[in-house]
């Protein structure tokens, strides 16, 4: 029997027979976990028609009606609700000509869910307060609410009343509040009933369903304003947790600062009145954009002292991102989730650009690539597997599967890849042609390349292709040659790809540097690729030290210059005035040694790598980020060859962190008690840094496993006053055979568990032991009174570094507690059953004893999934076994 692989493909998305003009919304948030619903569609008819297909999905239907005005009385009509379909057909009583306006009324009734994350579901509630409701309408959360044309096009405006329990403070969704019903600008009292309060928006921008907001809750506020250089002011409105509003004036200072930083990078003036922030606590991803409202869970829309530093950038670039989309997503709405890529990758621009303006950019860019490669998730990874890739995808089971790195990071490395061809200044004319173009509509991925074709004079066909529809990337390959007699420098470039496809059309920057660190006059240039090989010549210029090439990884993909050895490598580390490229070139070095000991074990970790380690610990002219970058010592390797060699490549990083341990301790100690992270920071910012290089030297250190490094490791943890400082050492402790190892834990646990994002960084430390116990921990911490196995924020914590930690899971215990956990998650959360499932994503190139293991436990989940509740890790699966 012949299966559809994707239940979602392109062609499925044709044109709606109408245009849907307005929406008059009612909903009633009543005690006993129910909404009643009233949606009032006016419909303009594009075609002919007899009936008409509205989405509605999980939602009872009371009745459907055909009004001959908005506020008219209505005829009951027939209706077919095909629950499997998700489909409701409303028959009309008599046919429709194309260009008549008509009025649908459906009254129907929704239950919110405890563990779906999408339509209207209950939040974490505030404690005396009645039940919190957050919504989630992307992509298709709408007609889990209210029977809709549940489609990206259908954008229309909306007039909104909620009515709910008075005890709340706020109920909210998009628009201004309507004045002639709520003249104070909040909810009024219900007429002879006082118990409840009704409020009314007015969304008269049109807007696309997924976009859609309504929420009850208890927030407390802080309120502020930005005014723009043209004089206009706009609300900002932050709503955090009872009692928590302290925590959320750092975040109002950065959505300020990013909403001016915004509308001058982007020549853009957010409309409305009102912008809201909505601390959520239940959420599959990090914040949601509902047009002039934006939820983003607690752990990141709030600043205090049990937010570690890698979730304060988090903060920031979350609410750059999110803001953004009030351009890029409302205004300009993508035409099919075939093309969300638009919404994401552009908006990740802006963000990226805007961390670069406020951290280290030279950092920034490291961490940005370092996300390209990561094992597991990261785009490159994603497209070795060989199954996933392409941007534009072939097809999807659910729309949450394009939430993934392919369309965060890869397609954001698509638009800088874009600016660096064209150039920044034709990038600008192109991008301002798309917005002003397709406001307040709809935009493909054709319409968004025509654009900057048609300012750039070029054709980008090349380009278009191979990035977006393609699975795989480019593979650099470089060699150099200088003649001193004729002074002329010879640099080849050669291409290949992985993955079938044609050859891609790309940028990478380049440069001469001499012995004097600096670039070789005329020689730094950014050189387009389209073929198969490339010949550069600079004449008549001193002999370089070395070439630096595709600088801040200019283009996505592979790159390795054949004609470098160690000794070129050491002096880029020294010399390079590309920061991006000095790193490089050490994780070029440790890459070297690290190779060496997956291929031989008992091999010996080369001294002249250890010199260079130990005079980089040394060196107090580097800034403490770059510091730890050169310093870090993790299991990614430089060659893809080596991805699938989890156990190997684990191994191989305790043998480097050992060798330098035994090796470099006098420098190692020396860089740890030169920096100082005790004092308290002045500014959130202040220190990062710094705590970021202590993390990368204490797990150095303790890899000696001395009574001395477990005192110190024991010191930092109970001195430090940073979340940060304190959840790297006892990640340390709980790796290293620390003796309080149990003791400090628990400690952790006391303290922490009351504050959700320290308590998740508990629940990681756990299930990134390497102990045997860990899988006993992990189920201990499990049934613990504030473990709640709904909570994404919980179970994600706790579950998901197990895909990392090579050190348990490709054991026997770890490949079947992969499979258990997903098929438990799967019917309660089935995101974060696909992002457990990744590490199997690689099962073809598994060595031979893993192999068949992996493959028993892939088949047990499809066999105990059930494929109508979790379509995508069944799907997922099936993917991975037929690769």
């Amino acid at each position: 029997m012949n299966t559809k692989k994707y239940k979602y493909s392109r062609s499925g998305f044709q044109s709606l027979p109408v245009k849907l003009e307005h929406m008059d919304i009612s909903l009633n948030f009543l005690p006993e976990n129910r909404v009643e619903g009233i949606n009032i569609l006016r419909i303009t008819a594009v075609e002919s028609l007899d009936d008409i297909t509205l989405d509605a999905r999980d939602i009872d239907i009371k009745t459907v009606e055909l009004l001959e005005t908005s506020d008219a009385q209505g005829l009951a009509i027939e209706y077919d609700h095909r629950k499997e379909e998700n489909q409701l057909v409303v028959k009309l009583p008599e046919r429709v000509e194309a260009g008549t306006t008509f009025v649908v009324k459906t009254t129907v009734v929704c239950i919110p869910s405890d563990n779906i994350l999408e339509g209207i579901f209950k939040d974490t509630t505030p404690p005396g307060c009645p039940q919190q409701y957050m919504s989630q309408c992307q992509q298709w959360g709408f007609q889990r609410i209210l029977p809709v044309f549940d489609d990206c096009t259908a954008k229309c405006t909306m007039t909104t009343t909620m009515e709910a329990d008075a005890r709340y403070t706020h109920l909210i969704s998009n628009g201004n509040i309507c004045r002639s019903s709520n003249p104070d600008g909040v909810p009024v009292p219900k007429k002879d009933d006082p118990s409840r309060q009704v409020i009314t928006y007015i969304n008269d921008i049109p807007m696309a369903p997924y976009l859609f907001l309504a929420v009850v809750g208890t927030w407390d506020v802080l309120a502020d304003e930005v005014t723009y250089p043209s004089g206009r002011k706009v609300q900002l409105e932050y709503l955090v947790p009872p009692g928590r509003t302290l925590g959320a004036k750092i975040p109002m200072q950065i959505l300020k600062d990013s909403v001016l930083w915004q509308g001058r990078s982007e020549e853009y003036e957010y409309l409305r009145d009102v912008y809201r922030t909505i601390c959520m606590e239940r959420s599959n991803f990090g914040g949601m954009e509902n047009v002039g409202n934006t939820t983003i869970i607690t752990s990141a829309a709030l600043i205090d002292e049990w937010i570690g530093d890698s979730r304060l950038k988090y903060a920031y670039g979350i609410i750059i991102h999110e803001f953004e989309h009030n351009q890029c997503g409302s205004d300009v709405t993508m035409e099919t989730p075939f093309d969300m890529w638009l919404n994401e990758a552009f908006t990740v621009d802006v963000e990226r650009r805007y961390e670069m303006s406020q951290f280290d950019p030279d950092c920034a860019r490291i961490d940005q690539v370092s996300v390209i490669r990561a094992p597991i998730g990261g785009p490159l990874a994603i497209e070795d597997g060989g199954h996933m890739g392409n941007i534009v995808r072939e097809g999807f089971n659910d729309p949450d599967e394009l939430v993934d790195g392919v369309t965060y990071v890869k397609a954001a490395e698509v638009i800088r890849m874009l600016r660096l061809i064209i150039g920044a200044d034709v990038f600008i004319k192109g991008k301002t042609l798309y917005f002003e173009r397709y406001n307040g509509g709809n935009a493909n991925t054709d319409q968004f390349f025509a654009c900057f074709e048609e300012v750039s004079g070029r054709d980008l066909g090349q380009f278009r292709k191979e990035w977006l529809h393609t699975i795989g990337y480019p593979q650099i390959t470089a060699s150099h040659k200088y003649d001193k007699q004729t002074k002329e420098l010879h640099v080849s470039l050669k291409q290949t790809r992985a993955g079938a496809g044609g050859l891609f059309h790309l940028p990478i920057e380049v440069a001469a540097v001499g012995d004097d660190g600096s670039d070789i006059k005329g020689t730094a240039q950014v050189v387009e690729m389209t073929g198969e090989s490339l010949e550069l010549s600079f004449k008549d210029i001193p002999e370089p030290a070395f070439v630096s090439c595709n600088r801040n990884s200019s283009f996505y993909g592979t790159f390795e210059d054949m004609s470098v050895g160690r000794a070129e490598l050491a002096k880029q580390i020294r010399l390079d005035p590309n920061p991006f490229n000095r790193v490089e070139a050490m994780r070029r070095l440790t890459d070297a040694e690290r190779i060496k000991l997956i291929k031989d074990p008992n091999a010996e970790v080369s001294p002249e790598w250890l010199g260079i380690y130990s005079s980089i610990a040394s060196d107090m002219t580097l800034s403490p980020g770059l510091k730890a970058y050169f310093l870090r010592i993790d299991e990614q390797s430089m060659s893809r060859e080596y991805l699938p060699m989890y156990r190997e490549r684990y191994s191989a990083r305790i043998a480097l962190l050992k060798a330098v341990a035994d090796n470099c301790m006098d420098g190692l100690l020396e860089a740890w008690h030169a920096v100082d992270t005790y004092k308290r920071a002045q500014e959130p910012v202040d220190g990062i840094e710094e705590r970021q290089l202590k993390a990368v030297l204490l797990r150095s250190i303790v890899e000696k496993q001395t009574p001395e490094v477990y005192e110190l490791a024991s010191k930092h943890f109970h001195a430090a006053w940073s979340i940060s400082d304190r959840t790297a050492a006892l990640s340390c402790i709980n790796i290293c055979g620390h003796p309080d190892r149990k003791k400090l834990l628990e400690s952790a646990f006391e303290e922490w568990n009351e504050h959700l994002t320290a308590y998740s960084g508990y629940l990681m430390i756990i299930s990134s032991g390497v102990e045997d116990d860990v899988f006993d921990m992990i189920r201990k911490e499990e049934q613990r009174d504030t473990f709640n196995l709904v909570h994404p924020g919980h179970h994600r914590a706790l579950f998901l570094p197990m895909t990392a930690n090579n050190s348990m899971l490709w054991t026997d215990r770890g490949i079947n507690w992969i499979a258990d956990t997903a098929i438990r998650l799967a019917g309660i959360n089935e995101n974060s059953a696909i992002r457990l499932i990744a590490c199997f994503g690689h099962v073809a190139r598994l060595a031979d004893d893993l192999k068949p293991k992996v493959i028993s436990a892939l088949e047990r989940i499809l066999e105990e999934v059930d494929k109508s509740v979790a379509p995508s890790v069944a799907g997922r699966v099936e993917t991975y076994l037929g690769s």
